[in-house]
């Protein structure tokens, strides 16, 4: 690293934030210890640009090329040096142009990694490939008949030839290049225009949303390295990337590239701080349509049919009307399970013993036995019980049906002589399909599913655009700035399954924006759709959108000239002219969403993704199916700028979750709102910033939603109704007060107000009977009292309890270290929690109070002093693991139970009086049923 004293000329003028201040403090002590490697995650709105130019001009002090997705982001870098003085004596300060470097180039990745498009070599080595391609798929023998294969193609059929040679070019550099050859399938342009940076002596490679080098551009960048004679390199991104579907090699090279994350950027900390909007995130529920019901019932059906057939639990028409009389398995699915755990017999031979068997195959070995009880077949006798601790009791039926119905089908009916067997297979298999389960050779993989398919683009979901925008027209009245978010302006090709269901629309943009234009307030929006290849726009609006967007042309300097093409409720707005393209009519209807021409623009997540940018968004309702971290952070970055216009400004964020969940994967919708929320932060009802879906309403859980099929309406109620309390949730947002910088752990739990059942605590001063708070309080007193004692905790923190609506208790430590924290949570959650095998447990007293003759005569002022109090065993808890080892430490948390809690001895469980205790406790259902969930959260 330069050093820092060092004469740069230019200097920043302006002021950090303090986001930005921890993040540069970080990298300049990476910096000091002559790393060459700064990898920085901030979210969108964050000074993401501003961060990377402090670290060009006061920390690194060397020439620089910054590289960004596409030029819109690239403009952004080369403008906000407007915060910088640059001294006069440099000639050469900025530049954008790759034939030109300066000080700072600011340059698209395309520029510096643009492929040779053709060439003898390359056109050679792909034809090679073709080659080698038509003979392992057995459409040649040998090369010289690949050879006149492709020759007859070149001749009769030029484009496809064309289109095939150009898919071969690309695997071929794609194979050059992860051999770490890259540079050599440059174009000459971007060759040329890497020496010119290292000409000019760049020192440092600022990469901007550096998520998008898992490809040809990291392949590329990570070749350049050398021959820009190794410069620093700082990564910046609002989100890491996907590494689904990935190739190995490239996920390696990412991470050897940018090496882990030195420093995130949290959402809460930049919103606390006050340089992004606050927001809440919302869910409105729907259930399908009756004729989606219909279909997922049918499916739901013959695939039960199907399991009960191989159960052989019938051999003649079934119930759905699919004659199945003569395809009877030879041998039906329990008495092969029941078979292959008594003999333990593998594909791959018989295993010696049990301990072998599960470990060879342990997914059969834990739900195996259990499918066996739930069909009422005594386990063989060298099966022990299952550990029923270890299976979810949210788990759906049907995640617990795969694992068996997988080994049966590929290990018994495949390989059976029989071919009965064989068509009751491909049949099983078939209902798996449309489930979304895939058998292969090797096991049952996710695919794309109809069922899902059904519930991601319901009819309904688009219906619920309607209360949703009417609930924010109602609380923000003409300054609503709403965008409606799809996968695609259309949905592709429909699976047969549900064509019925499904038209080419559905689910899609084009779909919400008709919907939008049927319903009288909504069409008050006057909606614009807005996608890749598409612009429509509202009847009513179209004069006014006609002349605004003639005006704005011509004050851009555009030439283009536009028509409408009248459709029902709608125009569809046509350009002529080379200028009129996407990046042209986005930024033109942009601006006039942004002065309210339109309230209301449809997309899809493409095109109003990364690198959108509207400050005037405060209402974002998301259609799309999208899970990735990466896509979702994209979405919601859009809303969460600030808005200079509106310093009070609280963005909605809405999902639109369709869910069915009496029906096997009636909850696939569900689900993906679950994965959508996993790392992402939001305001909960306490005014606690949450870390996953529980933000949204503390009802919901990782699996399914507790109680939510008979509460839909309420749950959409109370939602409507936080549209209209902006100014009550912004409020708890705390904006500018201190807080701490770092997520802590706390505990959420639900269901502990019933099991204090009314009593009052067992000590003689008691005059308030248990609460769920106040038991949580006490029992986390006596835990904490405990692990201070036993010198497990470094010090003697504030314990902090609160309601949340619906029953919910949030506990957690104040301002405790974070291996201190996750010590006690867990410790409590064992506390409180259903009983794992414990070591040690102990009882729970409480008292019950009751009126004596005195205590009825007399008034409420002094009855109290004459009931009678009658003490019961209320419950019987487990006894930390970590204070379990040994009998010393179990009598320290006694004591600490004693004063807080209850009177009660630790016992041992696993013999004796103890065990005797908890077998009587289970018996008389007095064991915790809490659920107890740990969550991440910013206070």
């Amino acid at each position: 690293m330069p050093d820092s004293d060092c004469l740069f000329p230019v200097r920043f003028t302006g002021r950090l934030r303090p986001a930005q201040v921890d993040a540069v403090t970080i990298a300049q002590a990476q910096l000091a210890k002559g790393k060459r490697r700064v990898h920085i995650v901030a979210p969108p709105g964050s000074g993401k640009t501003v961060l990377g130019l402090y670290l060009w001009s006061e920390c690194v002090k060397q020439p620089a090329v910054v590289l960004s997705p596409n030029s819109a982001i690239q403009a952004q870098w080369a403008s906000r040096t407007s915060l910088f003085q640059v001294s006069p004596e440099v000639s050469d300060g900025v530049s954008t142009d790759p034939k030109s470097p300066g000080l700072l180039t600011s340059l698209t990745y395309q520029s510096v990694t643009l492929p040779e498009r053709g060439g003898t070599d390359l056109d050679a080595a792909a034809v090679g490939l073709w080659q080698e391609t038509l003979i392992a798929k057995g459409q040649a023998e040998n090369p010289d008949e690949a050879a006149v294969w492709i020759g007859d193609l070149r001749r009769h059929n030029a484009d496809y030839y064309e289109e095939r040679l150009s898919a071969y070019r690309k695997m071929v550099r794609d194979r050059v290049a992860i051999r770490g050859k890259s540079l050599q399938t440059l174009h000459a342009s971007s060759l040329e225009a890497l020496h010119r940076l290292r000409d000019r002596g760049v020192g440092l490679v600022i990469l901007d949303e550096c998520h998008h080098l898992m490809g040809h551009w990291g392949r590329v960048l990570a070749d350049a390295r050398e021959l820009l004679e190794q410069p620093i390199v700082i990564g910046l991104t609002a989100t890491p990337p996907d590494r689904d579907g990935k190739a190995p090699e490239d996920v390696e090279r990412y991470d050897e590239f940018f090496g882990p994350i030195d420093y995130e950027v949290p959402v809460p900390a930049v919103v606390k701080d006050g340089f992004l909007a606050p927001y809440q995130d919302l869910a409105y529920f729907v259930r399908p349509t009756s004729e989606e019901l219909q279909y997922l019932a049918t499916v739901d059906g013959e695939f039960r049919e199907v399991v009960r057939l191989l159960c052989g639990e019938f051999g003649q028409e079934s119930d759905g009307g699919v004659d199945f009389s003569q395809h009877v398995c030879s041998e039906p699915l329990p008495v092969w399970l029941e078979r292959v755990l008594k003999t333990l017999e593998l594909p791959t031979g018989r295993m010696k013993d049990w301990t072998t068997f599960e470990r060879r195959d342990p997914e059969l070995a834990r739900i195996g036995p259990l499918f066996l009880m739930s069909r009422g077949v005594r386990l063989p006798p060298n099966v022990p019980p299952p550990d029923t601790t270890s299976i979810d009791p949210q788990a759906e039926e049907l995640d617990l049906l795969v694992p068996v119905l997988d080994r049966y089908l590929r290990h018994r009916l495949r390989r059976s002589e029989d071919p009965a067997d064989h068509v009751l297979a491909d049949q099983a298999i078939a209902k798996l399909r449309l489930l979304g389960i895939q058998i292969t050779e090797t096991g049952p993989r996710a695919c794309a599913s109809p069922v899902g398919r059904v519930m991601a683009y319901s009819t309904a979901k688009t219906r619920a655009l309607l209360p949703i925008l009417e609930a924010e027209m109602e609380a923000l009245g003409d300054t609503i700035r709403a965008v409606v978010i799809a996968d695609y302006e259309k949905t592709s090709a429909v699976a047969p399954e549900v064509g019925h269901l499904l038209d080419e629309e559905a689910g899609g943009a084009v779909a919400a924006f008709r919907g939008l234009l049927a319903d009288a307030r909504a069409d008050g929006l006057d909606p614009v759709l807005v996608t890749g290849s598409t612009v429509l726009v509202d009847d009513d609006l179209a004069e006014r959108f006609m002349g605004e967007a003639k005006s704005w042309l011509a004050e851009h300097g555009c030439a283009t000239d536009l028509a409408y093409q009248e459709e029902a409720g709608f125009h569809v707005l046509t350009g002529s002219g080379e200028q009129w393209c996407p990046r042209v009519y986005v930024a033109m209807i942009t601006d006039l969403f942004q002065r309210g021409v339109t309230r209301c623009l449809v997309g899809t997540r493409g095109l109003l993704g990364e690198g959108w940018d509207a400050n005037k968004v405060n209402v974002l309702v998301n259609l799309a199916s999208v899970t990735t971290s990466m896509s979702v952070n994209q979405l919601r970055g859009r809303s969460i700028r600030l808005d200079p216009d509106v310093p009070e400004k609280l963005a909605d964020n809405w999902d639109v979750v369709c869910i069915a969940p009496e029906f096997a994967k009636g909850l696939d919708d569900y689900r993906r709102f679950i994965d959508r929320h996993k790392t992402i932060y939001g305001l909960a009802d306490d005014g606690a910033i949450e870390k996953g879906v529980g933000h949204v309403h503390a009802a919901f859980t990782e699996l399914k939603p507790e109680g939510l099929e008979g509460s839909l309406h309420v749950l959409n109620d109370d939602m409507l109704g936080r549209a209209g309390r902006r100014a009550e949730y912004r409020a708890l947002w705390r904006i500018g007060e201190p807080y701490h910088p770092d997520p802590i752990h706390t505990l959420e739990i639900h269901g502990v107000g019933e099991e204090a059942g009314g009593g009052f605590p067992p000590f003689k001063q008691s005059k308030q009977a248990w609460t769920g708070a106040s038991l949580s309080l006490a029992v986390g007193h006596a835990v904490l009292g405990a692990l201070v004692e036993a010198r497990l905790l470094k010090k003697q923190y504030h314990l902090q309890v609160g309601d949340r609506a619906g029953g919910y208790v949030r506990l957690f430590l104040e301002r405790a270290a974070p291996e201190d924290g996750a010590l006690f949570t867990e410790a409590v959650r064992e506390t409180l929690g259903p009983l794992d095998r414990p070591r040690y447990v102990i009882p729970r007293y409480a008292d019950e109070v009751s009126d004596t003759w005195v205590s009825s005569l007399l008034p409420e002022l002094f009855a109290r002093y004459f009931r009678r109090r009658d003490r019961r065993m209320a419950m019987l808890h487990a006894v930390p693991s970590v204070l379990s080892k040994k009998k010393e430490s179990a009598d320290v948390f006694a004591q600490h139970w004693n004063r807080h809690v209850s009177p009660g001895e630790a016992l041992y469980a696993h013999r004796g009086p103890g065990q005797e205790m908890l077998e009587n406790a289970r018996r008389s259902r007095q064991v915790p049923v809490s659920v107890v969930r740990e969550k991440e959260v910013f206070l």
